[in-house]
């Protein structure tokens, strides 16, 4: 029977962001469908037209879902669902370099100028190839040193590298998601009221299995 040693290596870093990500979700409800559309559409207009004011191409600002239903509610006399109009969904993405500046700048035009459109911050970072190379070397060097200190300790001897095990994705660094009500109650009159954010590193990782013949 072949003797196998078969090691999993990990590679971590801890990544500084570069870019800062605001989500969006855009919402309208009319009686009409028509109403209901225009309404929303206003409302994005209106936030891509703050955008250009800021310095901000308009078509920097993606959709990420869109969303039309009816709107119903029991009727517990009928034992019937009564319409109740439309409700539109748009669901808005905007990555920009990691400017306080101009995130603080943006978010007090939003808070000036909209009603209701609370926002999401995730920090994230632009090019994340280089990085995820580094991480794969690290995870490969880690398996190889564990490796050789098992084969030490136990009296074994590495040989060949029979396979080598990488599901290879595309990394993606981001951070957890921040939530930002910024139309509550307490702060409708406190316009200037932005975050003051100073992200963290995100911490990423990546994993690599070898497996050698032993003797």
């Amino acid at each position: 029977m072949e003797r196998k040693l078969q090691i999993t290596g990990k590679g971590k870093l801890a990544v500084a962001p570069d870019t800062i990500l605001l989500s969006f979700d855009a919402s309208a409800q009319e009686w009409e469908y028509e109403k209901t559309v225009s309404a929303l559409n206003r409302k994005v207009e209106e936030l891509r037209s703050i955008l250009e004011a800021v310095g901000v191409e308009r078509n920097s600002l993606k959709t990420k879902d869109f969303s039309i239903r009816k709107e119903t509610t029991w009727n517990k006399k009928t034992e019937k669902y009564d319409f109740n109009g439309f409700k539109a969904s748009h669901s808005l993405e905007l990555e920009l370099p990691l400017d306080k500046h101009l995130i603080n700048k943006l978010l007090g035009q939003i808070a000036r100028k909209l009603d209701n459109l609370d926002f999401r911050i995730t920090f994230g970072v632009k090019d994340a190839s280089q990085h995820q190379q580094q991480l794969i070397l690290q995870a490969i060097a880690k398996a190889k040193e564990n490796a050789a200190l098992i084969a030490g300790a136990t009296g074994v001897e590495l040989k060949e590298i029979l396979h080598i095990d990488y599901s290879y994705r595309e990394l993606t660094i981001r951070s957890q998601r921040h939530d930002y009500p910024l139309y509550e109650a307490e702060m409708m009159s406190t316009y200037d009221a932005t975050p003051d954010f100073e992200p963290d590193d995100i911490d990423v990782t990546e994993t690599v299995n070898i497996t050698w013949r032993t003797a």
